[in-house]
């Protein structure tokens, strides 16, 4: 161990030499090792002088400079004064020194250590010591940028600062409201040249309002009154203010934003080209990134392409809300006020200027409820000021501490509820007690508990949300059959989603769905009609008189048809058509000859019809759907009846009679035929 009575050249050196070792292992402990003891004032200052000389000497070395190496002093730095060997204010002038020192590029990186320690500046160790080496470090970094090039690095100090001082620090609050009057907007004070103007005309024909040097001259004077507002109290400026505000809004209003989109993405695509970016290059079709500017430009001819783009109206549309939301509100430091007169006019401008942002793409609606929030927040700030900055302190815990000394009984529930929060098993155990469930979140708990039995209530016939056939397709039914004038077009077969449905609910419900049909399928709305007309044949009461005379005239019309093309298509068309020359008579049985075949099947007796049914080509569900049809007709005679009609509907002419005393035969059943085929 070193004595702490060494010599300044003694410490210099010893710290020096230590240094390297310390910064490659970012530990402090061989430069405390030097001293046994505490130090005083003036060894604290070697040791100071000793750290920012090796810093600036041996590490800052130009673009060479390894940040990683001011880091790790910045640290040890940190670990000598919580071990008090050195001053608080050492850690905070090796940074400044090293932004002194280095570029921008590396002092901006080098910043962002800086923000991520931020809870270390503000302990009681350093923050009283730092606080003003703190700002007059980043004073230094915003007089060495630019606003307009550095922006976003600016803005970063900004909110360091505002993260590290407290609310109340009376050095950035401005609490008797002065502006920046130095923020002066020039433009061009010369007219455009007549020759000039008059080809500028010729250009723009067609292409909107025509934006002048008059124009142009009352927008950018708007600026010195967004500069210097208190000067609107006064007459002559404020009647100079009402009239230059009214023409750009009336402008405003009349140069509509139809291809803020189109010449977005022109302007994003050239911004790509021009990048050296090499992702930018290789994505040209990636979205477009908004662009921020902190001055916009006053040349003339940059107006027209100024007044085309959103951001640039949003600029001038919000310092407008914030010149008039000041002019109306109560500071403490503002003496004049407004007559009624021209709050009425502040209103009514206010009015237009909300329905112009909400008329500007993106997003024009949700932004306007931005904005109007961000302004009250400003109004409860400004009360803040007027008041004179108190502290902001989080809730005190005063009023439960008196509700909870007036108990006696200290016991779990009241504990739970100064805590504010339930453990997991108590909560379960508690639903549980209550035959209820708790699922962790409050909806899902509420769902889960609407029935105690949740299997049960999927069952209820409330939860049955397929309509009946009849209720469905009966307004198709309607237009199918001619009650409605609705034109070819307009009717529901032709909806896709009313044929998607359709197709559903015939799968649930219709056993027509799951038949075999011999004629191809050509589109959807032609299967539906066609499995609308069978179920309107099953509910006799919905079919109207028309869609049966529609339906004899096409059957007239197919017979007419097929007549005139007897003989001229070959021979497997006219086998599809009417069964060829061999079977010139060949037709499915009518009704009246299912009715008898069924009356014959059922003196039979037994389940015979079951058998024919199996033989025909219809499976044990089938049957079992036709046998509960027979239950509701009353008689066995009506199950045959129901089967001999699904038949024909299935197999259209094959069902004739030639394959059905065929059949019958295998059965040995022909006489079920005796006499109906006379």
């Amino acid at each position: 161990m070193a004595d702490t009575t060494l010599s300044f050249n003694h410490i210099f050196s010893k710290v020096q030499s230590t240094l390297p070792g310390c910064i490659k292992s970012e530990n402090a402990s061989p430069i405390t090792d030097i001293f046994n003891s505490k130090i005083p004032e003036t060894t604290k200052h070697c040791v100071e002088v000793a750290v920012r000389n090796y810093v600036t000497k041996k590490i800052i070395n130009g673009e060479k400079t390894k940040l990683d190496a001011i880091r790790a002093v910045t640290l040890i730095c940190i670990e000598l004064v919580r071990n008090e060997l050195s001053l608080p204010t050492l850690p905070v002038q090796v940074l400044g020194d090293s932004f002194d020192a280095l570029t921008i590029d590396q002092c901006e990186e080098l910043f962002t250590f800086v923000e991520s320690n931020v809870s270390i500046w503000k302990e009681d160790t350093f923050f009283s010591p730092c606080k003003t080496s703190v700002l007059r470090m980043c004073n230094d970094l915003l007089r060495r940028l630019s606003r307009s090039q550095n922006t976003v690095f600016c803005g970063r100090i900004l909110l360091f600062l505002a993260r590290f001082f407290p609310f109340s620090e009376r050095s950035g609050l401005n609490l008797i409201s002065e502006f920046n009057l130095e923020n002066v907007t020039t433009f061009t004070n010369v007219e455009q040249d007549p020759e000039e103007m008059e080809e500028e005309t010729k250009e723009k024909e067609g292409g909107g309002i025509s934006l002048d040097y008059t124009l142009y001259t009352k927008f950018w004077s708007l600026q010195d009154f967004f500069r210097n507002p208190p000067q609107c109290f006064q007459k002559a400026p404020w009647k100079m203010f009402t009239v230059y505000c009214g023409d750009v809004l009336e402008a405003f209003k009349s140069f509509k934003l139809d291809n803020v989109q189109s010449r977005s993405t022109t302007a994003a695509q050239i911004s790509r080209t021009l990048s050296t970016d090499p992702t930018a290059q290789e994505n040209p079709k990636s979205e477009p990134q908004d662009q921020y500017f902190a001055k916009y430009l006053t040349n003339q001819k940059l107006l027209d392409l100024q007044f085309s783009d959103a951001n640039f109206r949003r600029y001038v549309l919000l310092q407008i809300l914030t010149l008039t939301q000041y002019l109306t509100s109560d500071i403490r430091f503002k003496t004049e006020t407004l007559s009624e007169d021209q709050l009425t006019w502040v209103k009514k401008t206010e009015e237009l200027v909300f329905s112009l942002l909400a008329e500007t793409p993106p997003d024009g609606v949700a932004f306007v409820g931005t904005v109007k929030h961000i302004l009250k927040r400003e109004l409860m700030w400004s009360d803040w000021k007027n008041n004179g900055c108190p502290d902001i302190k989080g809730p005190s815990d005063d009023t439960d501490k008196n509700q909870n000394s007036k108990k006696d009984d200290w016991d779990s529930k009241s504990a739970m509820k100064k805590r504010g929060k339930k453990r997991l098993g108590e909560i379960v155990r508690e639903a549980d007690s209550k035959k209820k469930f708790s699922m962790g979140n409050a909806e899902m708990t509420r769902l889960w508990n609407l029935h105690q039995n949740n299997l049960e209530a999927c069952k209820l016939p409330e939860r049955d949300f397929v309509p009946a056939l009849e209720t469905y397709f009966n307004p198709a039914i309607e237009q199918l059959g001619g009650k409605s004038d609705t034109k070819e077009q307009d009717k529901l077969v032709n909806d896709s989603n009313f044929g998607w449905r359709g197709l559903r609910l015939l799968a649930n419900r219709s056993p027509h769905f799951f038949t075999h049909s011999a004629s191809p399928i050509a589109t959807l709305p032609e299967y539906l009609t066609t499995m609308i007309k069978k179920l309107a044949k099953e509910l006799p009461s919905q079919l109207s008189d028309d869609m049966k005379a529609e339906e004899e005239d096409d059957k007239e019309d197919e017979k007419v048809i097929l007549e005139q093309n007897d003989g001229v298509k070959d021979e497997e068309e006219s086998m599809e058509v009417d069964g060829g020359e061999d079977r010139p008579d060949v037709r499915a049985i009518n009704e009246e000859e299912q009715k008898a075949l069924a009356k014959n099947l059922v003196k039979l007796g037994g389940d015979k019809w079951k058998a024919l049914a199996k033989k025909l080509g219809f499976q044990d569900d089938e049957i079992e759907y036709m046998e509960s049809e027979k239950n509701k007709k009353g008689t066995p005679e009506g199950a045959a009846v129901y089967m001999f009609h699904l038949w024909v509907e299935n197999e259209g002419e094959e069902a004739n009679k030639d394959n059905l005393l065929y059949t019958l035969g295998g059965l040995k059943m022909t006489e079920i035929a005796d006499g109906v085929f006379t």
